[in-house]
């Protein structure tokens, strides 16, 4: 078959082809936009909400309603940001010292502007058992204790934060704002709805006067009485030319499996970016606790914690996964 296609036109000496018709008008085709997508633009000051908590004193005692006022950061996330209305649902949680809970909520909005969630009894799921992990910290500068407490928090096993002022901490750093309840209570709390927990996070501040000792650990708790409570306890420590620390999981593993049938638990001590002094780790070795290490890089303070919580929370986990599967198979 022959074709009826039109052949093109010959073009004049030094001239381009760039679209059809002849060369008196010629009109270039246009080049093509080539751009990369967009994201939708978010508030980088408002942190994400993935679980709306209520606080026990917000719950009404007659209906178990929970009230929230307008231009609330819930408010704004339920209304804005999920773009629920009246009659949708969404997933809450109840903190509570036992563990809390979580269910799905009726959203009613109020013609205030405000919102009013209303429990489904029959969604209630009560958190489990989970190990139990209390970080005992020197006290880091005030920027990076900002960016540190909604980072704690968000790890589901941290269930106390106690900052201690190290014999090479900045005494400066004690008197930061950061240390204030009015400042990081609601950085805690942001940082328990990221991670979607319920359990609540005890804070305890030592005197900015007070160095470490034995009778400070004492009174905190923390020293060990019982070899075999369960309970690992270590601090980091980059360790000296002829002694390396083992790493932290192996630690967490060893202590955690002496004893039977409890959840597992771990102390976990993290001094300043200069380290502890030789007398500060004799006092942690005295109280039961075990030098530890994240492997050979000398890292900072926010980068140590970040990394040691979620060393020793996996190993917690893998400790209680264990110890679940024994009883189950008994």
């Amino acid at each position: 078959m022959l074709s009826t296609e039109k052949p093109r036109p010959a073009l004049p000496r030094g001239a381009s082809r760039c679209s059809w018709g002849d060369s008196d008008h010629y009109q270039p085709r246009p080049a093509l936009q080539y751009c990369r997508q967009q994201p939708p633009h978010e508030d980088e000051s408002s942190p994400a909400i993935n679980l709306i908590l209520i606080k026990p004193s917000e719950r009404s005692m007659d209906t178990g309603a929970v009230d929230l006022e307008p231009n609330h950061e819930r408010t704004n996330h339920i209304l804005s940001h999920l773009k629920k209305t009246t009659g949708d649902i969404v997933s809450v949680g109840f903190v509570d010292s036992l563990g809390g809970c979580t269910c799905k909520a009726v959203v009613l909005q109020r013609q205030n502007g405000g919102v009013r969630l209303i429990p489904k009894p029959n969604t209630i799921v009560l958190s489990p058992s989970l190990p139990k992990i209390t970080l005992l910290l020197a006290v880091p500068s005030p920027a990076r204790l900002k960016y540190l407490w909604p980072v704690i928090a968000s790890f589901s096993a941290v269930t106390r934060v106690v900052i201690v002022k190290a014999k090479l901490s900045n005494p400066d750093f004690m008197l930061s704002k950061a240390l204030q309840p009015s400042m990081y209570e609601p950085m805690i709390e942001n940082g328990m709805s990221q991670g979607g927990r319920t359990r609540p996070v005890q804070v305890d501040i030592c005197p900015e006067d007070e160095s470490m000792s034995r009778n400070l650990l004492e009174r905190l708790g923390l020293v060990c009485n019982n070899n075999t409570d369960g309970t690992a306890r270590l601090f980091l420590d980059c360790g000296d030319e002829y002694v390396t620390p083992p790493p932290a999981r192996d630690i967490v593993l060893e202590q955690c499996g002496k004893k039977r049938g409890n959840v597992p638990s771990a102390i976990l001590v993290i001094g300043p970016e200069r380290g502890w002094t030789d007398n500060e780790a004799k006092i942690f070795v005295k109280c039961g606790f075990q030098s530890a290490m994240l492997g050979s890089s000398t890292l900072r303070a926010d980068t140590a914690v970040m990394s040691g919580l979620g060393i020793v929370s996996a190993a917690l986990d893998e400790c209680h996964k264990q110890k679940q599967s024994d009883q189950d198979y008994k």
